[in-house]
């Protein structure tokens, strides 16, 4: 007979590792600027281009006035611009730019060397453990819808 998978403490560990990720891994990295949910909207608008601001907003859990406040910075930046849907004039897509691009991958090397660093400490056993785990909850969450 199976043993019945206690999905409460999969939550409670949900709850406290994504915190914990925060403060011994990114703190550091998003001290400063830019802020991280600019960074993660450059990433899924790169990711997944030319979709509507609603569409991010979702994605990213920001309600439509702060995506729109959020947008108009980027757009401002010159990282971001606004296209309108071929199909439908009354939607607004968005597109990252050329220099949008540039600005992401320049933030995103400084933060890979950021945690580089930061895991300098793991010895090459619980670095390969810290993979495999990755690789198996990625694997997993995989499944999930999105």
């Amino acid at each position: 007979m199976s043993q019945k998978v206690n999905r409460n403490q999969t939550i409670e560990y949900l709850l406290s590792y994504m915190p914990l990720f925060h403060k011994k891994i990114f703190r550091q990295a998003y001290f400063n600027k830019p802020p991280r949910q600019h960074l993660q909207l450059l990433l899924h608008i790169k990711k997944d281009s030319g979709k509507p601001m609603r569409y991010y907003g979702q994605k990213l859990l920001i309600s439509k006035p702060n995506m729109t406040t959020l947008a108009d910075k980027l757009i401002k930046e010159g990282l971001l611009k606004r296209q309108t849907d071929e199909k439908d004039r009354r939607i607004i897509n968005l597109m990252i730019t050329p220099k949008g691009e540039k600005f992401l991958e320049f933030h995103k090397s400084h933060l890979k060397k950021l945690i580089i660093k930061r895991l300098e400490v793991l010895k090459d056993k619980d670095m390969q453990k810290l993979n495999d785990s990755f690789e198996e909850i990625q694997n997993i969450f995989s499944k999930l819808d999105d």
